[in-house]
């Protein structure tokens, strides 16, 4: 248990138009606001589970109505979305009260063990009007493969670490020019995250890309005062 954990929301944007935001879980640690890894994924999707909750009760807990108008994204395992989710223990009631946008992006940390129990997932959140992304495209198991094999996917969000290559190297921009285009085929659209500066953004743009997020637009926001108890 800890009952030192909170949301913070970075703004996302469609070039210079905000569209939505990603609620990232953060705890205070010795002075700094990090992600509380040793409290996550304990072999079930319990975890899973508590974060859309969570997230859900503390958008009902914002009364700026240009917030929760906004598509918002919640950070979900692979785990969970290879798994039959159960919508009986998702807060669909404030979903509907609300009339939120809620998206689901599916962390690149580990794999996706069933695409196809994993497109079934994606077909019945979109039945109740949630989305599904792909986090972090470019790192870890985040690959082609998922590209392929995953169906109705909304964003492919594109890793910091691909972007400052990019940039560092310009000699990869016709391979990231033909990545991007190959990806746009499929009618993903690219986010790309962690624009820290107006170099990479106008480098970006010139690839094509539309949708972004990043310090160079707005750190994580507190938005409500909410602190949560982990028990799951």
């Amino acid at each position: 248990m800890h009952d030192n954990v909170f949301f913070m929301y970075q703004p996302k944007y469609y070039n210079d138009l905000l569209f939505g935001y990603e609620a990232l879980l953060r705890s205070n640690i010795n002075g700094g606001l990090v992600f509380p890894d040793s409290l996550i994924y304990d072999g079930n999707n319990n975890f899973d589970y508590f974060v859309i909750n969570s997230v859900l009760d503390s958008l009902s807990k914002i009364s700026d109505e240009d917030v929760i108008d906004k598509i918002v994204s919640i950070n979900v395992s692979a785990k969970f979305m290879s798994d039959q989710i159960l919508l009986s223990k998702i807060n669909i009631d404030i979903i509907e009260k609300l009339n939120l946008n809620i998206e689901l992006e599916i962390l690149e940390s580990d794999k996706i063990i069933n695409f196809d129990i994993c497109n079934n997932n994606i077909t019945l959140l979109n039945s109740i009007g949630i989305s599904v992304s792909i986090d972090d495209f470019g790192s870890d198991y985040s690959s082609i493969r998922r590209l392929i094999n995953l169906q109705n996917i909304s964003f492919i969000k594109i890793d910091k670490e691909f972007i400052d290559d990019i940039e560092k190297h310009p000699s990869l921009l016709q391979s990231v020019r033909i990545l991007f285009e190959f990806i746009w085929s499929l009618n993903f659209k690219i986010l790309a995250e962690g624009v820290e500066k107006e170099t990479t953004l106008a480098l970006l743009k010139s690839l094509g890309v539309e949708y972004f997020q990043g310090f160079y637009f707005s750190k994580p926001l507190r938005l409500e005062n909410e602190v949560y108890r982990l028990e799951f």
